[in-house]
């Protein structure tokens, strides 16, 4: 039996994949909020091609799934042959696989290009999910994504192009006190440019082996407070605009949780923010007691 490298991260949706773990780690993991693959046992390396293999062998013969998600970050950095070949033995050794997704780096994207990616979905990539997290250029750098405004629009047209799905996922709060609406208003216009079929909004937890954390305690970066965290939940609501798409805020990490349907619910949700931003009433919001008790995506 090969063991897992743990924790192991996958999105809420993807509860009930399959998880392989191609990789281990982030291939960039320099994000300063993110807590994540931050142990020494979790340096980034590819496996094996024989030993993911062998995971698939030994999954598919104790259950037949028909969903797989491929982990750990950025699994998309795997090179394109290895990849292609990783797939076609999933298909081979799960008849019934319906979709295999994963998380996504921007460069990544880029750098596999309509083509590749092209190959990746007739192997079965249904969708792929990207921490946008910002769409404002000085969050972009201070929180060293990798990724600027007009790569991460470029990527996500050839997702289009290549039929691939994409479920983006911004973060309230990632501005700080000082640059919380431009935050907030540059991620509305980004999701508005990227038109992604899926938007996750999670509030920022500030954990230590954060860099951000640190940055916390040193008083350069002060988080926004629940209200303002909603605030920023309005103004990006505000300024997007989705073609036909799911905006979800329900992450147990949001004080106030929203599911909606855009363009249609968009008043809707937009009238439900402002109402709370209105009465100032705590009653309605999440506990904070459920940030304190999970972890980050």
């Amino acid at each position: 039996m090969i063991e897992y490298s743990m924790p192991l991260f996958r999105p809420p949706s993807e509860a009930k994949s399959f998880i392989l773990q191609a990789t281990i780690g982030c291939s960039h993991n320099e994000c300063t909020y993110c807590a994540m693959y931050r142990e020494e046992t979790q340096r980034f390396r590819i496996r094996p091609t024989d030993e993911i293999k062998a995971i698939i062998d030994e999954a598919s013969e104790k259950d037949d799934f028909d969903r797989v998600f491929i982990a750990d970050g950025n699994a998309l950095s795997i090179p394109q042959k290895r990849l292609v070949e990783i797939m076609e033995y999933l298909n081979k050794k799960c008849p019934h696989l319906e979709r295999i997704s994963m998380y996504a780096n921007i460069g990544d994207i880029l750098r596999k290009g309509v083509e590749n990616l092209k190959a990746l979905r007739e192997l079965g990539l249904q969708m792929v999910y990207i921490g946008f997290e910002s769409g404002d250029e000085v969050v972009l750098q201070r929180i060293k994504k990798g990724a600027n405004y007009e790569q991460t629009v470029r990527a996500c047209k050839m997702l289009k192009e290549a039929g691939i799905k994409n479920s983006a996922m911004v973060l309230l709060g990632v501005g700080g006190v000082d640059r919380s609406l431009e935050h907030a208003e540059a991620t509305g216009k980004l999701l508005t440019d990227t038109d992604p079929e899926y938007v996750g909004a999670l509030s920022l937890q500030i954990r230590a082996g954060a860099p951000i954390y640190q940055e916390s305690l040193e008083g350069t970066f002060q988080l926004p407070d629940k209200f303002q965290m909603i605030k920023e939940l309005e103004i990006i609501v505000e300024n997007t605009n989705l073609t036909d798409g799911f905006f979800f805020a329900n992450h147990i990490s949001n004080y106030l949780p929203i599911k909606a349907k855009f363009p249609e619910d968009k008043e809707m949700v937009l009238e439900e923010i402002r109402k709370v931003l209105r009465n100032r009433d705590e009653s309605v919001l999440r506990p904070e007691y459920y940030r304190d008790v999970i972890n980050q995506y």
